[in-house]
């Protein structure tokens, strides 16, 4: 029986899918949002036994999972993925409209905006509204609006300051944000799992621009345009996105988000590394 992989649809992850959907691939994709994959990843149900976590979600069950090694999507590039609208008239945000779907993201908007631009004389606390994701609406309700896009797209309108929350997140650290990476249980990943995982990677991101054209003609998307933004994530787990994992989660300590910091663990990287590496 093939081993349920939990994804989401965003676009940034494709390339370390590539050939994952194969018949001879020891994975069944299971897509579903970010929030709900966690969900069902953490209380193991539906047979899911690996899943493409954000870090908050990996840190708040980091005792139970491991990371495959040298795999994640992280990016240092603005593309407009996460953005951060603001009222231009403001000079404190206290509310925050939000779609749950994104946890991480919203986590990630909490740390900017308190670090960087939270009022010290303010003693509100910041508060985040659920709602759907519709601009105008979310900026009736909310001081701010956190927009979480798969595509391009930025907002030009005058009385909308817009933050992009991952050059946010380079300026406070001076490190790239990771979006999410392979997660597991220690004992259950298989060899063979760890080493599909890997070659996906390797095949995917030397197809990379194959890749972005294919979306951009299946979303009837400008192919330039589409090619650039893929361009923009990268999908090496290296020094620098590790320690971008760490800081993140040692963040959402501070900030109260989780109750401890847990340890970054990994798959045994000898054991699970493809015959080419």
């Amino acid at each position: 029986m093939k081993s349920r992989l939990a994804v989401s649809d965003a676009l940034y992850l494709k390339p370390l899918l590539f050939g994952l959907d194969r018949t001879e691939s020891p994975f069944d994709l299971i897509v579903d949002i970010p929030a709900q994959n966690a969900l069902k990843f953490s209380q193991r149900s539906g047979g899911i036994r690996n899943a493409f976590l954000s870090p908050i979600d990996y840190a708040r069950h980091g005792a139970e999972y491991c990371i495959v090694p040298n795999i994640c999507v992280a990016s240092l590039i603005p593309a407009g993925t996460i953005q951060l609208l603001i009222k231009s008239d403001l000079s404190n945000i206290n509310t925050i409209a939000v779609d749950i779907r994104f946890t991480s993201e919203i986590i990630l908007a909490k740390i900017i905006i308190e670090e960087k631009y939270q009022n010290n004389k303010s003693d509100k606390k910041l508060q985040f509204i659920p709602m759907m994701p519709d601009i105008h609406a979310m900026l009736e309700k909310a001081d701010a609006a956190l927009i979480v896009k798969d595509t391009p797209e930025t907002y030009e309108e005058s009385e909308i300051f817009t933050l992009d929350l991952v050059e946010e997140w380079n300026d406070l650290t001076e490190l790239p944000y990771v979006h999410g990476f392979w997660v597991g249980r220690e004992e259950e990943m298989t060899e063979e799992e760890a080493k599909a995982l890997l070659a996906a990677k390797k095949n995917g991101v030397s197809l990379q621009m194959h890749i972005a054209q294919e979306i951009a003609r299946e979303h009837n998307l400008p192919i330039r345009e589409m090619t650039q933004f893929l361009s923009s994530f990268s999908y090496d787990l290296g020094e620098k996105e590790e320690e971008s994992i760490s800081e993140f989660i040692k963040y959402a300590y501070y900030h109260t988000v989780i109750g401890d910091v847990p340890e970054i663990r990994f798959f045994d990287v000898e054991e699970y590394k493809t015959p080419e590496s």
